[in-house]
C-alpha cells in the first residue's frame, strides 16, 4: 500500500473487494491503512436505510472488530452472515445507538 499517485499526490489507503453474503447481499471487505502505519479489515455494506433526497451517506463502513489491526495483513475476507445494525437517531442525547434487524432486508448490488 505504498503507492503514491504522482499526477494527482494521492497516496493509496486501503483496497476492496466485492463479496456475497450468505443471502446473495453484496458487500466489500477489504483494508485501510491509517498515516502511522496501522492496518484495518473494514466492511463496507450499502446504506439500506437511506431515504431519497436526504444527505444520508450511500454507503457505510464498519471495523472488522473479529480481527485486531496490525501492520501487517493478509487478503482472507471475514465471513459475513447478515447486514449490520443501522444507526437510530436518539432524540434524548447526542450519540445514536444501533438497533439489529431480525432479518437483514435485500439491497441492490454495488453499483461498480
Amino acid at each position: 500500500m505504498e503507492n503514491t499517485n504522482e499526477k494527482t499526490k494521492l497516496q493509496e489507503a486501503g483496497a476492496f473487494w466485492i463479496k456475497k453474503s450468505k443471502a446473495g447481499n453484496s458487500f466489500l471487505t477489504g483494508t485501510v491503512k491509517s498515516q502511522s502505519g496501522e492496518i484495518n479489515k473494514v466492511i463496507v455494506f450499502k446504506n439500506q436505510y437511506k431515504t431519497e433526497g436526504s444527505n444520508q451517506p450511500d454507503y457505510r463502513v464498519y471495523f472488522d472488530t473479529s480481527v485486531a489491526p496490525n501492520s501487517e495483513t493478509t487478503n482472507a475476507a471475514p465471513a459475513v452472515t447478515s447486514m449490520p445494525a443501522a444507526p437510530v437517531k436518539n432524540t434524548t442525547a447526542t450519540t445514536a445507538t444501533a438497533v439489529k434487524p431480525a432479518v437483514a432486508p435485500e439491497t441492490e448490488d454495488i453499483p461498480f
